[in-house]
């Protein structure tokens, strides 16, 4: 059985990661047992505990590592802190899935991609789009689109100051562009940005995208429109595919999440998901589910730090409105 331990009892972890897990012991009985978890504020990881049915807490994550000995470990911290803990994780062989973006920055990245490497500690980046629902249906329709034409893809928020967003949350969306390139015109050769400051004040990121079948696309990632969205659509002639992440803005606004098959203006196949449980409809038990497959099958799960590289460079790269290339 797999000895899972968390480290970080966060609003993030308690909405997403907690449910995931604890939904993947009722599914899979037997294969996982929540041994602990840690936060630097006591109440707040034995509140979790209680919550999640883990069975031990701890302030001091070297502790609980030392005496749980676990399988695997969730590290779920801010950015800053990201680098530092789940390189110690995986520098003790520790099978580790963290969040994302991993590292402040592409140079954190390729620190986390080194040990990865080195070490050959299975490890995963949470990218959670890739396992959403409407984005696995969407991938499942490739095959009858033919070569595409154009992608696009946009992310709206309602009012998002953060200084780094392109990087730190539209990360998601360019490594989501990312899978579909490379899933239907053999991945991205070019990036180009153009960043501009918003009424608001803050900054708006408009991704020119070439892809390796010389497709073009484009990616729009708005902080502060005043609206929620996130979406793709792939355009292959007479064809496309479009699907919404599901999200719930406000405590009155819940969008379900969908995936659309379009044919010669008829919608020729669709689905969707209710937006809640989160933790189901946004990919987090999914990705958590690849990653513990991956572990009692003894394959490296994915993507890791080393295959994340260059979702991290493009965010980086839409952050300081530059242009990159592929090779």
């Amino acid at each position: 059985m797999l000895k899972v331990t968390l480290l970080g009892a966060g609003s993030h972890s308690e909405a997403v990661h907690g449910p995931a897990l604890a939904h993947y012991v009722g599914q899979h009985p037997g294969v996982m047992e929540l041994a602990a978890v840690c936060d630097v504020r006591e109440e707040r990881a034995r509140l979790f505990c209680e919550r999640f049915s883990f069975r031990r807490c701890y302030t001091d994550f070297e502790e609980m590592l030392d005496k749980e000995k676990p399988d695997a470990c969730w590290v779920v911290v801010p950015i800053d802190a990201t680098r530092a803990l789940a390189g110690q994780v995986m520098e003790l062989g520790i099978p580790t899935l963290f969040e994302k973006p991993p590292g402040r920055g592409l140079r954190e990245a390729e620190e986390l991609a080194e040990i990865s490497q080195r070490t050959g500690t299975p490890n995963m980046v949470a990218f959670n789009r890739r396992w959403a629902p409407c984005t696995v249906k969407a991938l499942s329709w490739f095959s009858e689109l033919g070569p595409i034409d154009y992608l696009y893809a946009r992310m709206l928020r309602g009012q998002r100051m953060d200084e780094r967003f392109a990087f730190g949350t539209g990360i998601h969306l360019l490594d989501c562009v990312r899978v579909l390139a490379a899933a239907t015109a053999g991945g991205l050769a070019s990036a180009r940005t153009i960043k501009t400051e918003s009424a608001s004040r803050a900054f708006n990121f408009h991704v020119e995208l070439v892809l390796q079948s010389g497709a073009r696309g484009r990616c729009d990632i708005l902080p502060t429109s005043g609206i929620v969205d996130e979406s793709y659509a792939l355009f292959a002639g007479r064809k496309s595919v479009a699907f919404t992440l599901p999200w719930v803005a406000w405590p009155d606004i819940k969008v379900d999440g969908k995936a659309e098959l379009w044919v010669d203006g008829n919608l020729a196949d669709s689905e969707s998901w209710p937006v809640e449980p989160t933790f189901l409809s946004g990919g987090f038990y999914g990705e958590a589910e690849e990653f513990l497959a991956a572990l009692c099958e003894g394959r490296m799960p994915s993507p890791s730090a080393h295959e994340a590289l260059e979702s991290v460079a493009l965010a980086e790269a839409a952050q300081e409105g530059r242009e990159l290339s592929f090779e």
